[in-house]
């Protein structure tokens, strides 16, 4: 698949991921403290964001349990950044929810693109090739 292709797939993903994690943090920063909420919607939208961006965006159906090593060691940081990024604003503007939440959302969203399209679900060419005949 194309790099295009991807990034409009992932563009669609990010969108759902979003629209995921903003209406689960809208419901739980009621009623929990915003960095607890954060880190709950952060982590329902990243399990959504992981099997379609597997499945979907970058097609790759291969099992290996050092992709989800990868995938998680990124969402962990991603999280930290997130929610740091999220807590640092609303230290700096106390009530500023929204632009907040946009602004981690941003910053999480672009690093996560990068480890994402070129470490976590990179397809070596190796793994690739037909077994028996070394063929693709």
């Amino acid at each position: 698949m194309n790099t295009k292709t991807e990034i409009i797939r992932f563009s669609m993903v990010g969108a759902f991921v979003i629209a995921t994690d903003f209406s689960i943090y809208y419901l739980l920063f009621h009623f929990l403290p915003y960095s607890i909420a954060k880190g709950i919607s952060f982590t329902c939208a990243g399990i959504a964001g992981y099997l379609l961006n597997k499945y979907w965006t970058f097609k790759h159906g291969e099992r290996s349990y050092a992709e989800i090593g990868r995938y998680t060691f990124i969402n962990v940081l991603a999280l930290g950044i997130n929610v740091v990024t999220n807590q640092s604003i609303l230290n700096l503007r106390p009530g500023a929810v929204w632009p907040a939440l946009i602004m981690a959302t941003a910053v999480t969203s672009f690093l996560t693109f990068i480890f994402f399209k070129w470490w976590v679900f990179k397809v070596n060419p190796i793994w690739k090739m037909h077994p028996k005949s070394g063929q693709r």
